[in-house]
């Protein structure tokens, strides 16, 4: 009886200062290396999460802003666009609204198009910013097109005023000053409709039409692509290192207090 009692005291004996120091300065050396690599991981992986819904915000920018450019670029399913004839009165006669200085373009702001390339995520953006940087300045050109039509067109509000009332009577008689308004005023809206907004015959790769299905389907394609961005596949090994320091540790913390031989 009296081995067994000195054997149990014996086993319960507490290591010296130094021993215990050294034993726990192991056990936290362990602990912190482990903790450390699963917490950059997991900042990591929060990053790139954070990086995929932060494409994936402004890929609704995009598409909303090229849902209202497409009634510019004659965007529906199937439509032509501006298929003109080559005959120039054929063409007067289809388009007789053209000669009106009247007619007007309410401009459109795409601040999301118009700064793809100064975004933050422009690096993962590689497939689709070359397309959506033609159609911003297809678009951009057809504005300033129009902008220098309504110049034109205010800059002589006496024969503006002159024409536009005798628009209403299909009788009129023009003067010369007046027939070379009309005609100007034409011509600069069959360039904004042919050459500029185009159709499916148009040999200009950036007028509207072409450039706005271009980027539509790139957009489409990144999008369905579009995915998180996973981990590199050599973070598996420092997992596997982390996890054994810790399993390590919590080995050598239960042999500590006896709990396992």
């Amino acid at each position: 009886m009296s081995y067994c009692r000195d054997a149990k005291v014996k086993s319960m004996t507490l290591p010296d200062i130094p021993t215990s120091v050294t034993f726990w300065a192991g056990i936290a050396t362990l602990l912190t290396a482990a903790g450390a690599w699963f917490t950059f991981a997991a900042t990591a992986f929060g990053s790139r999460r954070e990086t995929y819904q932060g494409i994936r915000n402004l890929l609704v920018g995009l598409n909303a802003e090229l849902d209202l450019i497409s009634q510019w670029a004659s965007g529906s399913e199937g439509d032509p666009g501006y298929v003109l004839p080559d005959d120039l009165r054929t063409l007067t006669r289809e388009q007789k609204d053209w000669f009106n200085p009247t007619r007007y373009i309410f401009t459109l702001e795409t601040p999301t198009l118009q700064n793809l390339t100064r975004s933050q995520y422009i690096r993962h953006l590689t497939p689709i910013v070359k397309p959506l940087v033609k159609l911003s300045y297809s678009f951009r050109r057809l504005f300033d097109s129009h902008a220098d039509y309504r110049a034109f067109v205010n800059n002589s509000p006496a024969v503006y005023t002159s024409v536009f009332k005798k628009l209403k009577d299909p009788h009129s008689i023009y003067l010369p000053v007046e027939s070379d308004f009309m005609n100007f005023v034409f011509n600069m809206n069959h360039r904004m409709h042919k050459d500029l907004i185009g159709g499916e015959k148009s040999t200009d790769e950036l007028c509207l039409y072409k450039a706005f299905r271009i980027a539509k389907g790139a957009l489409a394609e990144f999008e369905a692509h579009l995915h998180a961005e996973a981990l590199p596949r050599w973070f598996w090994i420092f997992h596997i290192l982390a996890g054994c320091l810790a399993i390590d540790a919590a080995w050598q913390v239960l042999r500590w207090f006896s709990i396992l031989c």
